[in-house]
């Protein structure tokens, strides 16, 4: 009996070359826009923190702004610190701040050591540039926005992604996923795609099996 190829990651939606930052457009709040976040900080002189928890879309709301940022003038260089990664690529940051009119973006400002944060907003006030970082707490820059995805979000997510690669979970496996992990969209993917893929081995089995 010929068994059915296995899919390809690709027709998962829930898989992340479809959900990493940038792949997924950041859904903003009724009344919310990127020009309006953008406006917004260009009013903090291009200073501010986008704050929230682990997975909540830090990560894809900048890489929805950084384009606009450098769309009004400015030398926007975006920086991605890992865990545990205490200090900064201090080439990268001279090499940032030596372009016109920057911007310097940091993802996971959080990572720094108090004594590296100084220094970053040191040199970003000697340089005239701008600061734009993500946390997971309030940490003293002027606020931007504070994320806390809930489920009607999610579900709204959860539909742009399975509107061409359908998918084979249901609103209850949504909301389920959503109240094991809250305001963590990545992990909520995550769970999902693993939730994917045993109700489509579930539907081959079945239909080999009546073959």
């Amino acid at each position: 009996m010929q068994t059915s190829p296995l899919p390809s990651r690709h027709g998962n939606p829930f898989a992340t070359c479809w959900t990493r930052p940038g792949a997924l457009a950041f859904r903003f709040r009724s009344g919310e826009s990127a020009e309006r976040m953008v406006a917004r900080l260009a009013a903090q002189n291009w200073w501010g923190e986008v704050v929230g928890p682990h997975g909540s879309g830090k990560s894809t709301l900048l890489a929805t702004l950084a384009p606009r940022i450098s769309a009004a003038g400015l030398s926007a260089t975006s920086i991605a610190l890992r865990n545990h990664e205490g200090h900064l690529p201090w080439q990268v940051l001279r090499r940032a701040l030596s372009l016109p009119h920057p911007v310097v973006i940091v993802d996971g400002y959080e990572q720094l050591s108090q004594f590296s944060r100084a220094a970053l907003r040191w040199r970003c006030r000697r340089s005239a540039a701008g600061l734009l970082v993500t946390s997971h707490a309030a940490t003293g820059l002027p606020l931007l926005a504070q994320l806390q995805p809930d489920l009607l979000l999610v579900e709204q997510l959860v539909a742009e992604l399975t509107q061409c690669r359908p998918a084979a979970i249901s609103p209850t496996d949504v909301a389920a996923s959503h109240a094991c992990r809250g305001s963590n969209v990545r992990e909520l993917f995550f769970d999902l795609y693993d939730r994917h893929e045993v109700a489509c081995r579930a539907i081959r089995t079945r239909t080999e099996s009546v073959a």
